[in-house]
């Protein structure tokens, strides 16, 4: 029996697609200032354009797809594990940063209670639903059969770190004061975590939303980049540190706990749930 069956021949145009978009608008976005918040936002909906494109010649493949994203009959510990471990993470790191330096803060600059529920509410619309129906929804199911859980992770990892590249050339986006290797460091570690949620909830999409959504949000709210730091570096490498220290547990766990269905494809990661 192959245990290495063919990726699905559609992979390869959803990651043509996918950059097309996202680095095409993006390019817009350097040349039109005026319109670059549009611009960028708009380059951000690359991954999920792309799925839809993709999947559209398969009515059953794309109603997998979309089912995915309201499935929310899934363990409680992975909603909790979803939005805590961001959130806890990016503290954790704040407190050891103080430890190793001494100095810079710790809390977010105090704020109305509504401010951090109109951010999450912001980058999931605006930013990560752009990108989740595609990473998690398409590309992810397209590679686990085939390569299993860690190397479908790490090399979707790299994938998806190549497609910000072009928002660190753009002057001003708060990517530009991130060193891009770290950040490399960062979306690959994390694309561990985002498997072994994907997984333990059945495909189902809302994990995936759920923790890039706080990641960013806590990121965005707590003095951890460095331009909330004076150019300090110290406490997102920590953060990044603790996440690749997650990621590797998380490695470990995913490949010697969790059994893949050969028969599963890119329509839908075989929805058990469906039959």
């Amino acid at each position: 029996m192959n245990k290495h069956p063919k990726s699905p021949p559609g992979l390869a145009r959803f990651f043509a697609i996918t950059f097309g978009i996202s680095w095409g608008f993006w390019a817009l976005a350097g040349v039109l200032p005026s319109s670059a918040r549009v611009l960028l936002v708009a380059g951000t909906f690359g991954p999920a354009v792309a799925a839809l494109v993709v999947t559209w010649p398969n009515p059953a493949a794309r109603r997998a797809l979309m089912r995915r994203l309201v499935r929310w009959r899934i363990p409680v510990w992975v909603y909790l594990y979803s939005i805590g471990l961001p959130i806890g993470g990016v503290l954790l790191a704040l407190v050891v940063a103080r430890g190793l330096t001494g100095a810079g803060p710790i809390w977010p600059q105090p704020m109305a209670p509504i401010v951090p529920v109109a951010v999450f509410a912001y980058v999931l619309v605006f930013s990560v639903a752009g990108e989740e129906l595609g990473w998690r929804g398409y590309a992810l199911p397209a590679l686990l059969p085939r390569y299993g859980p860690v190397a479908a992770s790490l090399g979707l990892g790299v994938v998806w770190a190549v497609w910000h590249a072009p928002l660190f050339l753009m002057p001003g986006n708060f990517h530009s004061a991130i060193p891009p290797m770290l950040f490399a460091a960062q979306i690959v570690a994390s694309s561990l975590v985002y498997t072994h949620l994907h997984l333990a909830a059945g495909a189902s999409l809302l994990p995936a939303h759920l923790f890039h959504t706080a990641f960013n949000t806590a990121v965005g709210l707590f003095p951890v980049l460095p331009q909330s730091r004076g150019g300090d570096i110290t406490a997102l490498t920590v953060a990044v540190a603790l996440l690749c220290g997650v990621a590797a547990i998380t490695a470990l766990r995913i490949r010697t706990r969790v059994g893949l269905d050969p028969r599963a494809d890119a329509g839908g990661y075989r929805d058990r749930h469906d039959g």
